[in-house]
């Protein structure tokens, strides 16, 4: 929370640089997370922050957990018909509307914060022709932990993992495990617990987040990181509402957007940490994967790019070109 604070104390700053106020101006900002989720938090932040700053005239409503009725896959849509003037969203859960939307799943694509800066510096104007052509645009973004795997017995090497049934959380963690070489399972996570106590798991794919929020250390005792992958959220406002704001509300909101992200990354980054010391804290030990378990998911990841690319043509330059800057 001390974050927060600072958040919107940055806000509070800024206010004292905005004129005076506009007719005000109400805007529904959906988020699928609760209350004690770091998006929502950094979206209740920015808010709070753009009220303080545009003195009242542009008021944001966080609406956490679906409160609204907009379905967590449904964001973009919703964004764009104008259901919801703004949205914080899971970018690959739009894929459906989007396929490119999916790319940020690819193993071995995106490793860490630093790699994601990279991506989304030269994949940032094909996100904004997209979000353009669906009747948005994109005020900041903000990275998910990676995923990692959660386990009964340690999973160093590549020969560790062989034959382990782990739950996956997609279709592209199913088909990355596969490759792996475990045999990743379909089952809904509130049934996760009974069916690793009953021997028919042995273990869960998840994010630092997910895993100590669930209290997975109840259940498994290894955690390996992997860091396969990094997903940013989203969050967009409806072009419609957007150009009806003056210059000045508009310049307001960007240079906040443009601050505060910043530090919405760097909590996203405590985190991880923090909830990676949650996971130590109750026994669990944590692990790095082996050359050989990391050559093997290299070698994983590229045969899902080349598939990727079959199946959305524009994401091969796109991804080329980060691949030359990032080196892989």
């Amino acid at each position: 929370m001390t974050k927060m604070t600072t958040l919107l104390a940055t806000g509070a700053t800024l206010a004292l640089m905005a004129g005076p106020a506009a007719a005000q101006t109400k805007w529904d900002l959906s988020t699928a997370w609760g209350d004690n989720n770091f998006h929502a938090q950094s979206a209740i932040a920015f808010a709070d922050a753009v009220r303080e700053a545009t003195d009242g005239s542009v008021d944001i409503t966080v609406h956490l957990s679906g409160e609204i009725g907009v379905a967590i896959s449904e964001k973009l849509a919703s964004v764009e018909n104008g259901t919801i003037q703004m949205a914080d969203m899971l970018l690959f859960l739009q894929a459906g509307e989007e396929p490119f939307l999916g790319v940020d799943t690819l193993p071995y694509l995106i490793q860490g914060q630093d790699e994601m800066r990279s991506w989304l510096d030269v994949a940032g104007p094909t996100y904004d022709a997209i979000f353009e052509r669906r009747n948005q645009k994109v005020l900041y973004y903000v990275p998910w932990p990676s995923p990692g795997i959660y386990t009964k017995d340690p999973v160093v090497s590549a020969d560790d993992i062989n034959g382990l049934r782990i739950r996956a959380f997609n279709a592209t963690s199913f088909d990355f495990l596969t490759r792996l070489g475990a045999a990743p399972v379909e089952l809904p996570f509130g049934e996760l617990a009974a069916a690793v106590a009953a021997g028919t798991v042995d273990g869960a794919a998840t994010s630092t987040s997910t895993g100590a929020n669930s209290a997975l250390y109840q259940f498994t005792s290894h955690f390996n990181p992997l860091n396969w992958s990094m997903s940013p959220d989203a969050v967009t406002v409806n072009l419609d509402a957007w150009n009806a704001l003056s210059d000045e509300e508009r310049a307001t909101i960007e240079g906040l957007a443009d601050t505060m992200e910043a530090e919405f990354w760097a909590v996203s980054a405590a985190e991880d940490s923090s909830k990676t010391q949650v996971l130590v804290d109750n026994g669990m030990t944590v692990s790095q994967a082996d050359d050989s378990l990391t050559a093997k998911m290299a070698e994983a990841g590229r045969a899902m790019w080349a598939e990727f690319y079959e199946t959305v043509p524009e994401a091969q330059a796109v991804i080329e070109a980060y691949a030359e800057e990032v080196g892989k």
